[in-house]
């Protein structure tokens, strides 16, 4: 339910910005926007099953080959196909080369290798959380993986799960899920409680597999201690309500799609979880965490799982650790709080992904790209933004980008041009990219799940040897590593420019112009500025748009502009159809005007949901950072944020405002709080607000 949070009372009181020195005191506590681990990575996801067989002896992980229940079959593509750690090594050189800095792979754990009718070659099925799955090789064989990527400067990330295991419990009914009113949990002596009361607290009530559950658990005796770390052979440790119908308190404790769903507000499974995942960082020297199914575990789990792994990576000399967690939903308003409320550094942001990709194959929608990028104001507190989100276009859930492009393409050249278009903004705009192994040799799909992955090596797949592919024929018996692809070509040109021109990646975008077809945004860092121009539409569009850079030349460094000019703080350019540019400024920017900011009233209302907007106005055009604090009367101040960047006129923000938002219900009703705001210009100089006081009201 939205709540709509009321501006009670609202008052300032004026401050001298300049000679003052409670002026200055709090122009000392300005500082940069807080970017991310994950915000100068670009990385590459495979699934390792698919993408290299380094190693055959591993293709039936151990047990009879040919046998069904092996798992092993590359004829099929919900089996085991062979691709292994030794396969990835072999490969990290060509990545390299491609521009990635860090490889994201499939949960590498050991696996319960069949479930129903298919293999567990994704990752998702774990059994034991301690050691890797023989199929993709040893534990020798892993660590060789990350000791190449480390001599090569890559960071190895791996996908993690800890909402739920392998199916291996069974019920004794069926597996429709039991709603909590119809069945509340119950402690070891019948009396019903509320999970959420106690998560994490020591005084979590004991429980008992034949009295506490909605459905009584039970393992087959060849079962019962499959599963490691020991803690996880424990019934009284799932939720143990049956399967999720994904609403309601069954998107966090309903077992997902038979899964048993582990119970995670249980302070011995916390305790499990850290172990497990800080002891990966220890063993085997990994570098980040990709978290899958994060929305459907509870928030008190992430606020001391995720600060614990954090901690264990520092511990280790890991002091640059990305951590982004899977929320499968495109409304900033819902992935922000996992930021904001659940301790996450980032999250896949999937709201990039749908808008994105809709301006790309319906040739217009530049429109919800300012949407999207607005809303990036939300992701804003004193240690993250969305500098720290990481993109992408498509992946092993929902199907590729060259699906969705294929789908909407008038042609082969069209569905090229679409797809270089899709590349450029995925590597271009803000944020960690990361690329779904295969799309940089055009593979298509058919759809989502299985049928979107697909071996790089030579597969046995029959229908997939005949598939479409975006920029070249289809594979056939060939391995896609013998075939030279154009959008391959156009990445590791692309990510060649991007480090040496390090603003595409690190530095501040703000939105300049867009119509219907045409997105341009600039990027800025340490006095240098490009402008990037994305024209989605079926013409060439010639648009003009402020810089601030004033006076200078622009010259194209990637991409084509059919022309450029440029005058005073204005530059012409025009893009050709369904293709995109990035200008370099040919000199560097120094700011001119001296700082001066106002803190606007704060505002809420029902389209920002439980948030209460902070803003402030800087005069001119300038690369500035706004600070904001916050106190209660006769305390501190504390950082809630900096923001970099200017909004632009949309649906729900209004123009030229840098933003943060703050959460009311943080604080008592009837809590008097202060604000202000510190604007500190590309020159390092610094300007105070005025102190607006505020009284909470709900």
């Amino acid at each position: 339910m939205k709540k709509f949070i009321a501006l009670f009372t609202i008052a300032t009181l004026g401050i001298s910005a300049a000679g003052s020195s409670a002026a200055q005191n709090i122009a000392a506590l300005a500082t940069n926007i807080a970017r991310g681990a994950q915000s100068d990575e670009s990385a590459y996801f495979v699934m390792t099953d698919r993408y290299a067989n380094g190693d055959t002896s591993n293709d039936n992980g151990g047990l009879k080959a040919g046998s069904y229940d092996s798992g092993f079959d590359p004829t099929n593509y919900g089996m085991f196909h062979g691709g292994d750690f030794k396969g990835i090594t072999n490969s990290l050189d060509r990545l390299k080369k491609l521009g990635f800095t860090s490889i994201w792979i499939t949960p590498p754990v050991k696996q319960q290798t069949m479930q129903g009718n298919s293999a567990a070659y994704h990752g998702y099925w774990g059994l034991d959380f301690t050691t890797v799955d023989p199929y993709l090789g040893s534990e020798y064989d892993f660590k060789e993986l990350v000791v190449k990527a480390h001599a090569i400067g890559m960071k190895v990330i791996i996908d993690i799960v800890v909402n739920h295991t392998a199916d291996v419990i069974q019920y004794s009914d069926n597996n429709a899920y039991v709603s909590h009113k119809s069945a509340p949990y119950l402690d070891a002596g019948g009396k019903p409680f509320d999970p959420a009361l106690f998560a994490g607290k020591d005084s979590f009530p004991k429980l008992d597999a034949n009295v506490s559950f909605a459905k009584k658990p039970s393992v087959d005796a060849a079962s019962a201690n499959i599963k490691k770390p020991a803690f996880l052979n424990d019934l009284t440790n799932y939720h143990n309500r049956g399967d999720s119908n994904w609403s309601g308190t069954s998107v966090l404790d309903g077992d997902f799609i038979g899964l048993d769903d582990v119970f995670t507000q249980k302070p011995e499974v916390v305790k499990g979880w850290i172990e497990v995942w800080s002891n990966w960082i220890t063993k085997f020297g990994i570098d980040g965490y990709r978290i899958d199914t994060a929305k459907h575990v509870n928030p008190e789990f992430w606020q001391a799982f995720i600060p614990a792994i954090l901690k264990a990576a520092k511990a280790a000399g890991k002091t640059d650790f990305p951590i982004y967690g899977e929320i499968f939903d495109s409304n900033p308003l819902t992935t922000a709080q996992f930021v904001r409320n659940q301790a996450f550094p980032g999250v896949l942001d999937f709201a990039f992904q749908s808008n994105v990709t809709a301006f790309v194959t319906n040739g217009r929608g530049a429109e919800k790209l300012v949407e999207l990028f607005n809303a990036d104001d939300l992701y804003t507190t004193s240690t993250t933004s969305a500098y720290g989100l990481t993109t992408f276009l498509g992946n092993h859930d929902m199907g590729r980008i060259g699906m969705f492009i294929d789908n909407a393409a008038s042609n082969e050249a069209d569905a090229l041009a679409k797809s270089k278009l899709a590349n450029a903004l995925l590597f271009l705009l803000r944020g960690g990219p990361a690329l779904y192994y295969g799309d940089e040799k055009g593979m298509i799909g058919s759809g989502g799940d299985k049928a979107s992955r697909q071996d790089m090596f030579p597969t046995q797949v029959s229908y997939w040897q005949d598939e479409k592919r975006i920029g070249s024929d289809p594979i056939g018996t060939r391995s896609a590593f013998d075939v030279k692809n154009p959008l391959e070509d156009q990445i590791t040109s692309m990510q060649g420019v991007i480090k040496a021109n390090p603003a595409l990646r690190s530095g501040t975008q703000q939105i300049r112009f867009h119509n219907s077809e045409v997105f341009a945004t600039t990027r800025y860092l340490n006095g240098q500025e490009y402008a990037v121009v994305f024209n989605s539409g079926e013409t060439a569009q010639e648009v003009k748009f402020n810089v601030s850079t004033s006076g200078s030349k622009w010259t194209p460094v990637l991409g084509t502009a059919i022309s450029s000019s440029a005058s005073g703080a204005n530059l012409t350019v025009k893009v050709g159809a369904t293709s995109y540019v990035v200008l370099k400024a040919a000199t560097k920017f120094k700011a001119k005007l001296a700082p001066a900011v106002t803190l606007n009233a704060p505002r809420s209302d029902f389209a920002m949901d439980y948030l209460l907007e902070l803003s402030s106005t800087v005069k001119g055009d300038e690369y500035n950072q706004v600070t904001y604090l916050v106190r209660e009367a006769g305390k501190n101040w504390v950082n809630i944020g900096t923001s970099d960047h200017r909004t632009v006129k949309g649906d729900i923000a209004a123009a030229g405002l840098y933003r943060v938002f703050l959460e009311p219900r943080k604080y008592a009703n009837g809590t008097n709080l202060e604000f202000v705001s510190i604007v500190k210009n590309a020159a390092n100089k610094t300007a105070v607000s005025k102190i607006i006081k505020y009284k909470v009201s709900y």
